[in-house]
């Protein structure tokens, strides 16, 4: 559902996973859009309204790719048609929304998933087979930048401060590895500064934020829409390691490289095109073997809520002034 910058990423995914997904529809309001991608993907139906695809019986699931606005009350509305739904990543713009959504998987017994790509790689899971030898963590270091030039849709020139900018877009990506190592604690302060470099929005491109969680664990999140060469760095300090996740896909222990692949993300237009598909594959596959009741390393109901709370918590904390 919505045939937008993102869909792409998704479509691609599910071309190339025909032994987990089969694409059934495309849906977007634009007729001749829908269309087009339903061609270029191989949908069976080019559909313009959701109502149109949750009426065909081949649909098992949906992959919501719409605005943020549009999420919680799209994901009820598959929910209620009996369907399994994947949302991009926010969850939802309020804590209210997610937890209304959140209690709707709950009543239908269908799965709700978050679309948090970037956990979704194999230094990623390496990391999380590994945690127990690492020992207790410390502190989470994070930095997270990529240069847009100006608004990537037309809805983000007019997000305000208090909806949110590079703080509910991009800092999601960096709060699921944050909250994936530390576990199900939360944070006991939140500091968060915020500014605005570009002049063609209204809401911050650019944050620090800093959180201090129970037994002493600090973090620390940067996020930038500013940056000219992509970043991608994430770091978690343990007892007995410091574990470095770098341009997405490479894992390091102590320094030494223990997951590197062929190709890594390193470039910005890697980020919306081939250069990180493999990760929306690997989610469509997590997704798949959720709404089979499968073993899955996906984003579900329960750790998108306590995302969205968090995330939340500290947009309401971002300062933007001196």
């Amino acid at each position: 559902m919505g045939c937008g910058r993102i869909a792409p990423l998704h479509l691609k995914a599910i071309a190339r996973s025909p032994e987990h997904a089969r694409l059934v529809a495309v849906v977007d309001p634009d007729p001749a859009r829908a269309a087009e991608f339903a061609g270029e993907y191989g949908a069976e139906h080019a559909c313009t309204s959701l109502d149109q695809a949750l009426a065909l019986d081949a649909v098992e699931a949906v992959v919501l790719c719409t605005p943020n606005a549009l999420h919680a009350d799209q994901v009820d509305q598959v929910l209620r048609a009996g369907r399994n739904v994947l949302v991009e990543k926010p969850f939802s713009e309020t804590v209210a929304d997610a937890e209304r959504i959140a209690t709707r998987a709950e009543e239908t017994g269908l799965v709700l998933a978050a679309g948090h790509t970037f956990r979704h790689v194999e230094a990623v899971r390496t990391l999380q087979d590994r945690r127990a030898e690492f020992g207790r963590l410390r502190a989470v270091s994070i930095s997270m930048c990529v240069f847009w030039d100006g608004p990537q849709a037309p809805w983000w020139a007019t997000r305000t401060r208090e909806e949110g900018l590079v703080l509910t877009l991009f800092a999601p990506h960096a709060i699921d590895f944050l909250q994936l190592v530390v576990g199900e604690i939360d944070p006991l302060r939140i500091h968060v500064e915020a500014a605005r470099f570009q002049p063609d929005w209204v809401a911050e491109d650019e944050a620090m934020i800093l959180l201090r969680y129970p037994d002493d664990v600090l973090a620390s999140i940067h996020v930038s829409y500013n940056q000219k060469r992509t970043m991608n760095r994430k770091i978690a300090h343990f007892e007995n390691a410091t574990v470095r996740v770098e341009n997405g896909d490479e894992l390091w222990i102590d320094d030494e490289p223990v997951v590197m692949p062929d190709r890594a993300p390193v470039e910005d237009d890697a980020l919306f095109n081939d250069g990180i598909t493999h990760y929306f594959a690997t989610q469509i596959r997590e997704f798949a073997l959720a709404v089979r009741g499968l073993p899955n390393r996906s984003v579900l109901h329960p750790s998108a809520l306590r995302q969205t709370r968090l995330n939340r918590a500290i947009v309401a904390a971002a300062r933007h002034d001196g």
